[in-house]
């Protein structure tokens, strides 16, 4: 077939593998021989459960995991992996200059780090982060010979392809649907279709005109998982229903400006100049693309966990709180936006808002070094604190949020701020380059929790349980 125009000048290096059947494996690893108390910790903090290291498990120097939602075409340096319930999804490859040599999938038991099997792995385009009947779904790169969806069982890594002459940009996945974007970005002909594996557009398709040049493709150019569909392509923003493809409205991104989606298929528009990334404004569009909330000014949040309890939670912009479903204001806070520079002399007049989770919001402002706990119901100060260390939130569980940064986890009550428990990294590992920052968490409940970094990868749960 002949490659849209650009497609080649991404091409770094070609590869000739074609992702096969896979060779499902059952090998204990690291067998379960009980939780160990981490050195250091307090009795609340859980243990370590199992750890796993990707050289000794691939068996080449210099393996590491990596995320199957960035692909395996180009190397994207994404570490993390796919949360399918009773089988952690990651890839294994060796890192290459921009590529990663022969990766290969890998299926992981959560509860001892057992692997359940592993499988071909080349030439992904990318795959979607939450499975489809029981299924991690995954797409071809353009330079493939045969351009198909591959399909990696989640109970025993089988692969099922589904040959397509799509030319596949984008796919994600909800409600065991899976969402499939692909065409000619260049020509403004795309089609974004709904179905599942075997028929990948069994429930709906639909044309879009609008697109991009391939070498500007966004990797979140899709995004189904608040509620509606979401299409990104350069300037170019459409919503559309999830049950039957209908676009619901369209807009037009200006400089270096973005679009998030949030809870209720809320959007945020958010106006950034190209010229030092400083905001412009913002708006808040609600389902129909209809403007809820705006802001002229700066103050836009930029919330790296985003788990509101439901539509009575209202939505943050600047320094107010507003109606999910009128945009009326509920309160205002001067504390949701910060009003001096950090330490490097940046951060003047951006949200300080990092977290919201079910109904508190975790707020840290870098220019006066605290954290704060606001009650999103009604904007009570829950409490505050003077701290120098406040990483990303990555996990929360209903009680504690799980915090990560570059020396290890821990975790806070967000209604109290107290620190419950700290595993620093080192304690769990002495080197310093076993268990890094840059990783990715999942919280599995009841105080199990999966971290993941470049070489390991570890497990830890409640003493005695």
């Amino acid at each position: 077939m002949a490659w849209p125009p650009g497609i080649r000048n991404l091409v770094l290096a070609a590869v000739a593998a074609v992702v096969t059947s896979a060779g499902a494996v059952a090998v204990l690893l690291h067998p379960e021989d009980g939780t160990r108390k981490i050195t250091g910790t307090v009795d609340a903090a859980p243990g370590l459960a199992w750890s796993i290291d990707a050289v000794t498990i691939d068996g080449r120097a210099g393996a590491e995991f990596r995320d199957p939602v960035a692909g395996t075409e180009f190397d994207m340096d994404a570490v993390g992996f796919v949360d399918a319930g009773d089988t952690a999804v990651t890839v294994i490859g060796v890192a290459d200059g921009s590529m990663l040599r022969d990766p290969m999938m890998y299926g992981i038991d959560p509860a001892t780090g057992a692997t359940r099997w592993r499988a071909p792995a080349d030439e992904l385009g990318g795959c979607a982060a939450t499975p489809v009947d029981g299924d991690i779904i995954c797409f071809t790169s353009p330079i493939a010979e045969v351009p198909a969806l591959i399909g990696y069982d989640v109970a025993s890594g089988a692969i099922t392809r589904t040959p397509t002459d799509w030319l596949v940009f984008s796919l994600a996945a909800a409600d065991d649907r899976v969402y499939v974007a692909e065409g000619d970005v260049e020509s403004d002909d795309v089609r974004v279709h709904a179905g599942t594996l075997a028929e990948p557009d069994s429930y709906w398709t639909r044309g879009f005109e609008m697109g991009t040049l391939w070498e500007d493709m966004p990797s979140d150019a899709l995004d189904v998982s608040h509620g509606q569909g979401l299409l990104t392509l350069g300037a170019d923003v459409a919503g559309f229903d999830l049950r039957d493809g209908d676009p619901t409205w369209t807009a037009e991104l200006h400089g270096c400006s973005r679009v998030t989606q949030t809870f209720d298929a809320l959007v945020l528009h958010d106006h950034t100049g190209c010229t030092g990334n400083s905001p412009t404004g913002a708006e808040i569009l609600d389902r129909t693309g209809h403007t809820l909330v705006a802001t002229d000014g700066e103050g836009v949040h930029d919330l790296t966990f985003d788990r509101p309890a439901d539509a009575t939670i209202p939505v943050l912009l600047a320094d107010g709180a507003y109606d999910r479903r009128d945009g009326a204001i509920r309160w205002t806070d001067s504390d949701l936006v910060q009003t001096g520079p950090d330490r490097n002399g940046g951060g003047a007049n951006r949200g300080t808002a990092t977290a919201v989770l079910g109904d508190v919001a975790l707020l840290h402002d870098s220019a006066t070094r605290t954290a704060t706990g606001v009650d999103l119901r009604t904007g009570q100060h829950l409490w505050r604190r003077n701290t120098d260390r406040f990483g990303t939130v990555q996990g929360w569980d209903g009680h504690v949020a799980i915090l990560t940064d570059a020396t290890g986890l821990w975790a806070v009550d967000p209604r109290t701020g107290e620190i419950v428990w700290d595993i620093p990294f080192l304690a769990v590992d002495a080197d310093p380059d076993a268990i890094t920052g840059g990783g990715e968490l999942s919280a599995k409940g009841d105080g199990h929790y999966i971290y993941a970094a470049r070489r390991t990868i570890i497990g830890l749960r409640p003493l005695g349980g």
